[in-house]
């Protein structure tokens, strides 16, 4: 053990105080600082706050904004106005010293009492190891093998919880620079979901978003505005926002246009794939037999997209997303109508047979919680749902209950195969820290073969031409990218470029064709021209 902790060792609940401070105990502490000395970590001590009359979190804010020494609490209670803590932060003792205990929050100015090295990381933990370790252990166990770095309801960590930190609000982790840069090198995924944000926590996203970040999860928290999120990276292709207030003051197409002119690279919003126009659109048809409020088309518009575009999914990926839709205890009905007449070779029916075992010509069969369930819909092939099909009826939306039903028609992808479906989903509605929390009860799910006219009359979605060029709310970097490629091509001054390329909404293709059309129409002055003996014949092939 270092010397320094030695003498620390000299103050073994030492009650600590305007009058008992020495300044050969303030030397000590700074040198146990500057040496980082590591035993000195994992010493304990406790701190009465008296006379407080507020939360905990709203006093280790105070604590860390005014000396300037962020708590990580451990053991924290409340007994009256009495609020006791321990920390391990020494920097928070020598700062607490040298401001002589003054913490004028309170009605008296001085009311800091400590007991110095109290207990020790034996005492709470078992072994000898220090905040920052356990930490570290917990962010590193939540990093998976797919880049994801999972955070959410950090706070309520099992470790945490088990150890009794206090680990009140997740930007505490800004603190710990040296493994947030190690993670952010490596993280993709990002998920800060449930952890009860207000606002979106910059200290801890800018650790990731200069490396390969490209999602970011923000669902189920407190953020009111759209605003916030437009701050973050628009380099991000997958973003999640549900279940934020910020959700449930827009409809669906100006939440969905808001977010994309911020994100040109987005290709998934709220885990629904954007489809090939860059938007995501409900064509569905919508039944309200109860009261047609916002929230009630929000659920139902974001349940129907999510699920199948999910249920789309390869099969293994499929089941990894659907069970978590189903509650634990959920039950499953299907049936079809498939007649054992059928001699074509039907994979989607000989799927349904395995589980289906009443060879009648109205089978149907029952299945009982979520993961026999996610078992189940995952043994059918790869599908591609047609939402331009879909009628959506809701007949039931209070606060305990959300019943729906979808008929609709689907494809077999790999052996254009076409079926037609109804499915009735009945959910339970919980609350979770003051969020509503949807999940599926009961579900009955019948098959059918489609019909020839239904057939022919839909899957008939139009492509996206993918050689597209055009930039949506382009960063300074892309503008000026632009703008020397359409230069080198034109020999346009830039003032000239850079007004056409805005005319034609930053898509350059579109901007040439412009071009060469004013050029041999004679409508452009030699004044707009670096050098008038620019030959334009280089950009016929564009037209």
């Amino acid at each position: 053990m270092a010397t320094e902790t030695l003498q620390l060792e000299k103050y073994k609940r030492f009650l600590l105080n305007r009058s008992t401070t020495s300044s050969a105990m303030i030397e000590t502490i700074e040198n146990c600082l500057a040496t980082e000395d590591k035993p000195a970590k994992q010493l304990f001590h406790k701190i009465m706050i008296h006379n407080w009359q507020d939360t905990l979190p709203q006093l280790f804010d105070r604590l860390s904004a005014f000396f300037g020494a962020v708590i990580i609490p451990v053991n924290s209670s409340m007994q009256g106005e009495i609020a006791t803590f321990y920390t391990s932060n020494l920097n928070f003792i020598l700062r607490l010293i040298k401001q002589d205990f003054l913490f004028p929050y309170c009605r008296s100015m001085f009311n800091v009492d400590v007991l110095f090295n109290y207990k020790n990381a034996v005492d709470y933990f078992g072994t000898t190891t220090t905040l920052e370790d356990i930490i570290s252990g917990v962010v590193s166990r939540r990093f998976r093998e797919d880049g994801e770095l999972d955070l959410s309801n950090f706070c309520e960590d099992p470790e945490f919880v088990k150890k009794k930190i206090t680990f009140y609000k997740i930007t505490l982790l800004a603190q710990f620079k040296i493994l947030m840069i190690r993670m952010g090198r490596d993280t993709k995924s990002l998920n800060l979901s449930h952890n009860n944000l207000s606002q979106v926590p910059f200290e801890v996203l800018n650790f990731f978003i200069k490396a390969d970040l490209t999602t970011v999860n923000l669902s189920y928290n407190n953020i009111p505005s759209i605003t916030e999120i437009l701050r973050v990276s628009s380099k991000i292709e997958k973003l999640y926002l549900e279940g934020n207030p910020l959700c449930e003051n827009l409809d669906a197409i100006t939440y969905v246009k808001t977010v994309t002119m911020k994100f040109p690279r987005l290709i998934e919003l709220d885990g629904i794939k954007l489809n090939q126009h860059g938007v995501v659109s409900f064509p569905f048809f919508r039944n309200y037999l109860v009261s047609t409020d916002s929230k009630t088309k929000s659920v139902v518009e974001k349940f129907v997209t999510l699920y199948f575009a999910n249920y789309d999914q390869p099969p293994k990926m499929r089941r990894n997303k659907i069970v978590t839709l189903y509650d634990d205890k959920a039950t499953l009905t299907i049936s079809c109508d498939f007649l054992e007449s059928d001699t074509s070779v039907l994979s989607y029916t000989k799927a349904a047979r395995n589980f289906l075992t009443n060879q009648s010509s109205n089978m149907h069969k029952t299945y009982k919680s979520s993961q026999i369930i996610a078992n189940v819909l995952s043994s059918f092939p790869e599908s591609d749902h047609d939402l331009s099909t879909f009628t959506v009826d809701v007949l039931i939306h209070d606060q305990n209950t959300l019943y729906i039903i979808i008929d609709g028609l689907f494809r077999e992808r790999n052996a254009e195969l076409y079926f037609q479906f109804r499915r009735t989903f009945v959910f339970s509605i919980y609350t979770i820290r003051d969020n509503s929390v949807y999940q599926i009860k009961y579900e009955m799910f019948n098959l059918r073969h489609a019909t020839t006219e239904q057939i022919e009359r839909n899957f008939k979605h139009p492509v996206r031409n993918m050689n597209a060029l055009t930039l949506m709310n382009p960063s300074s970097f892309e503008v000026e990218t632009l703008l020397s490629a359409f230069q080198h091509l034109t020999n346009l001054r830039r003032p000239e470029a850079e007004m056409r390329l805005k005319f034609s909404s930053w898509d350059i293709r579109d901007a040439i064709k412009l071009f060469l059309m004013d050029t041999r129409n004679h409508k452009l002055s030699a004044d707009v021209f670096l050098d008038i003996d620019s030959d334009i014949s280089s950009l016929d092939g564009l037209d």
